[in-house]
């Protein structure tokens, strides 16, 4: 697998940027920051430097999809516990970078399989499509305070999906995210030690207006590339 085919930092401390080729997006701070994360590869807690999007065709059978992450990520020479890895097949150009106030926000997001968390289980098939969420952020945030950092993105995400109005196609209810959604959030853990970041807090409130924006952008992307 060759290396990225283009580098470019990103304008956040203490230095991040963003490497990207066909098969992957790949996110590089330069010191571990500390990150809470649903990702198959690198998920939980722990201090991450590399953070990679991974692209898979829709034909994908998801059968070992943390081994087939391992090993991607070990063909890049990123294998290790400093590497975090989650897969999508949304298109990555339609990435979506949003920035604020000591943070900064990178989505691909597909509503393919889009569910209402609220409905009763459907138990058919959902075909391929996930909204992967990355946020990283200029601050001390203590365990409690990235749970609460989760709730603001969730809560955020929710709102974007609602205000396309995109819906479960079983339920025909509207969409809270997707099946196999995930999400990582990594703070630098400079400055004051903070507890909370959610919609009481001036972070709470920044984090949630960047992951509305870029949702929202990721997938109107991704639905003028369908009708366009």
């Amino acid at each position: 697998m060759n290396a990225p085919a283009s580098v470019r930092p990103l304008d956040f401390a203490p230095g991040l940027s963003l490497g990207a080729d066909a098969h992957c997006l790949h996110f590089a701070s330069a010191r571990p920051l500390r990150t809470l994360s649903s990702a198959l590869v690198g998920g939980g807690l722990g201090w991450r430097r590399h953070f990679c999007n991974f692209h898979v065709d829709k034909a994908y059978d998801g059968r070992t999809p943390a081994d087939d992450l391992s090993d991607w990520l070990a063909r890049r020479d990123l294998g290790g516990e400093e590497s975090l890895a989650m897969m999508t097949a949304v298109h990555l150009e339609h990435l979506a970078l949003v920035a604020g106030p000591g943070l900064l926000v990178a989505v691909t997001a597909g509503a393919g399989n889009a569910v209402d968390i609220a409905a009763p289980l459907a138990g058919d098939p959902r075909p391929v499509g996930t909204i992967n969420t990355l946020v990283f952020l200029d601050a001390h945030l203590s365990d409690a305070g990235l749970v609460n950092a989760v709730l603001s993105a969730t809560e955020a995400k929710a709102r974007a999906l609602q205000a396309l109005d995109i819906r479960d196609p079983h339920s025909d209810t509207p969409a809270s995210g997707t099946s196999t959604d995930c999400l990582a959030v990594a703070a630098t853990q400079a400055g004051e030690p903070r507890d909370y970041a959610g919609s009481g807090t001036r972070l709470g409130r920044e984090l949630g207006r960047a992951i509305f924006a870029a949702t929202r952008e990721s997938l109107l992307r991704g639905r003028e590339a369908r009708h366009g």
